[in-house]
């Protein structure tokens, strides 16, 4: 499996930018590493399912979370982590499988 490297500083906005196309498994498993990565309290955090959704508008991703493993983890750390890096993550890549 390839890594993907979370971009924690980028803050771009701009719709008109292009997304990535990405495997949703290797995007699943990269917002899985970023979140472990967030907080000790969330190593134990198990993973996320994410899907393919059908765009409203153009500027919106081609991808939600369908579902979230916390396992053993600090749900409330886990969840505010998880907010941050899926909204990163929706702005810069899509769903290509």
């Amino acid at each position: 499996m390839t890594a993907l490297k979370v971009n924690q500083t980028s803050d771009s906005l701009d719709p008109t930018t292009t997304r990535e196309p990405i495997k949703r498994a290797t995007l699943e498993a990269a917002i899985t590493a970023a979140v472990k990565r967030s907080n000790p309290n969330c190593e134990p955090f198990v993973g996320i399912l994410v899907e393919r959704v059908a765009r409203k508008s153009s500027d919106e991703a081609n991808w939600a979370v369908k579902g979230v493993k916390f396992g053993k983890s600090e749900r409330e750390q886990c969840n505010s982590a998880l907010t941050v890096i899926i909204e990163r993550l929706r702005r810069e890549f899509e769903i290509a499988d």
